[in-house]
């Protein structure tokens, strides 16, 4: 009898867990769709639905401290909320923007997150962080050709020597090594048939 019990309640927090995993989803699809920044509201709108007070540069700083710490804690709701929170009072907040990348990336949206990278990078063509995590995203999406791009442009940007620029050094090698094997081939191939 304990055993069913145990049972049901592993099977119940497993339901539970699915459905809050299927909901937190349905969010981020249903974000895709809700522009980044709300629309400013005309006055006749409710107190209740404006966006909060503009915040100050010290806040934006605090706001992004938390976020990251809500990222880094795994908790991306409250990290995806307060990375909106900035672009509500800051449109152009590149770091924030980069990091919902990194949110969507995580979240197996690549396509979104390289949108919101680009957009960070048209604010700020240096932001390396961008093109470090844009780069990821495009490795991982199998765009090895973008991924390279956006390494190389990240690398210029970087010191030489740091752990950063190893990292991307050795991806760029694994992509050029794991694509000269399908170069080989195809041209082993085309032989073939002639």
């Amino acid at each position: 009898m304990e055993e069913q019990r145990s049972a049901g309640k592993i099977r119940l927090v497993i339901m539970l867990g699915s459905a809050l995993a299927v909901g937190f989803l349905l969010g981020y699809v249903a974000s895709a769709f809700v522009p980044l920044v709300r629309p400013t509201q005309s006055p006749a709108s409710s107190a209740s639905t404006a966006p909060g007070p503009s915040l100050s540069l010290s806040e934006i700083d605090s706001a992004l401290k938390a976020a990251h710490a809500s990222l880094d804690a795994g908790d991306l709701q409250a990290a995806w909320e307060k990375y909106h929170q900035i672009l509500i009072t800051d449109r152009s907040n590149a770091e924030a923007l980069t990091h919902l990348g990194i949110i969507l990336t995580q979240s197996n949206r690549p396509d979104e997150a390289i949108k919101l990278y680009d957009r960070a990078l048209s604010l700020n063509p240096k932001y390396a962080h961008a093109l470090f995590d844009k780069g990821q995203a495009l490795k991982e999406k199998g765009d090895a050709k973008g991924a390279t791009e956006a390494f190389h442009r990240f690398l210029t940007l970087v010191p030489p020597d740091s752990d950063d620029a190893k990292r991307v050094k050795g991806w760029i090698a694994e992509m050029a090594r794991s694509d000269n094997p399908q170069k080989e081939n195809a041209g082993t191939s085309k032989r073939l048939v002639e």
